[in-house]
């Protein structure tokens, strides 16, 4: 393991590079934060782009730009692979510009998010000795097979971890994964997945979509379940929409909005048909979710597989409880009975035993109070604290 005294004079701030594919609502502004920090130089490589440009997106089916300003408040430069490609492999993603790049920024700490890429993997084992080698990622040991692909798999990954100072974890699944590939307790450092929750919990969304939702035609009383996400199989909208179907032959008050797009799309609007308790909403992109959120009275992620499910995070935040697969990495640490409940991922008939016992809609509304305190310390605050106070000491002093 490197130095963590890294020999910089008191008086320099700690020089962090980050790398990453392309910015995320989910990472920018705890990169703005720690720019804020007089502790932190900081830097980030994009490997893939910079949200500037429509990129494809496999999962919605559809070329996607987000709404929200991503790359200000932090110095950063784009490092793209050296052919255009539309889909990431480990193979094509190889930014030949970003070891040179990394090498002039002199960094005393470099946090690699994701190594599944030749760029990345290339920094992991490519950096000065005393460069401090960082790693976050959200992988968990949910849905993992037996056999000699796994055994294969598990030994690559510890010699991957094996190069790396320390691992920023998002929960208590990815803790027990970065264990499970050799890492030492000491070298795993909690930073939470967050989300904007001053936006989503703003109150000023309440009004708007009251209005939209009787826009719809959605009775005040009814309770509404949300789907809100890619539409492929492994989101599973169809799993919540078959158990909506037998649902609702036990209880009249009970309604379905379906929010995203994706492969399975059209056959969803098949089996929907003309059903006017079921409504559906095509892909909403970032500045209008804490609307969106606010249609529906709880939020069900029925995915088969699902590392983290930053949508917890959001439906909680917007003062919704969730319903959520037990194969959702996030489910562990964030619902509980007073914010939601968990199901067996693919299990129909539990899924319809829930949705017929979900209590009305205002109780509904109470818990979601609930959900928005709890998710207040899932914060960007975090992940910045967890950073800095273990960034080197001998550098993370004020900058002049």
């Amino acid at each position: 393991m490197r130095n963590s005294q890294l020999g910089m004079s008191d008086a320099s701030p700690c020089r962090m590079g980050i790398i990453t594919t392309h910015p995320v609502q989910y990472n920018a502004p705890w990169f703005r934060l720690l720019n804020e920090d007089p502790r932190i130089e900081l830097h980030v490589f994009y490997t893939w782009h910079d949200g500037s440009q429509e990129i494809f997106d496999e999962g919605f089916g559809k070329k996607v730009r987000w709404d929200l300003p991503l790359t200000s408040g932090y110095s950063y430069s784009t490092h793209p692979p050296n052919k255009k490609i539309s889909i990431r492999t480990f193979w094509n993603m190889d930014s030949p510009s970003l070891q040179p790049a990394i090498e002039d920024f002199h960094p005393d700490v470099i946090l690699v998010i994701g190594w599944n890429f030749r760029s990345h993997y290339r920094c992991l084992r490519g950096l000065r000795s005393d460069t401090q080698v960082w790693f976050r990622g959200d992988s968990t040991l949910l849905g993992s097979r037996s056999g000699w692909r796994e055994v294969a798999r598990k030994q690559v990954l510890k010699h991957v971890y094996s190069r790396v100072d320390r691992v920023l974890s998002v929960g208590t699944n990815n803790r027990e994964y970065f264990l499970h590939h050799g890492l030492a307790p000491d070298r795993i450092t909690f930073a939470p997945h967050a989300i904007d929750n001053k936006r989503f919990a703003d109150v000023v969304n309440d009004n708007i979509a009251a209005q939209e939702r009787a826009a719809m035609g959605i009775p005040q009383d009814a309770v509404l379940v949300s789907f809100i996400g890619k539409m492929d199989s492994n989101k599973a909208p169809g799993d919540l929409l078959a158990a909506f179907k037998k649902a609702r032959q036990y209880r009249d008050d009970l309604w379905l909005l379906l929010v995203g797009d994706g492969p399975l799309r059209p056959s969803l609007e098949r089996e929907i048909g003309k059903t006017p308790l079921i409504f559906q909403l095509p892909f909403q992109n970032q500045a209008r979710m804490p609307v969106v959120y606010r249609f529906g009275d709880v939020t069900c992620l029925p995915s088969r597989s699902e590392t983290w499910g930053l949508c917890i995070n959001e439906s909680f935040a917007s003062g919704r409880t969730v319903i959520s697969s037990d194969t959702v990495g996030g489910a562990i640490d964030l619902i509980t009975p007073k914010t939601g409940r968990v199901f067996p991922a693919g299990n129909v008939e539990k899924l319809t035993e829930i949705l017929c016992s979900l209590p009305c809609r205002e109780t509904l509304l109470k818990q979601g109070k609930t959900c928005s305190r709890f998710i207040a310390d899932w914060s960007f605050d975090q992940i910045t604290k967890a950073i800095l106070d273990n960034a080197p000491r001998s550098n993370c002093t004020e900058k002049h």
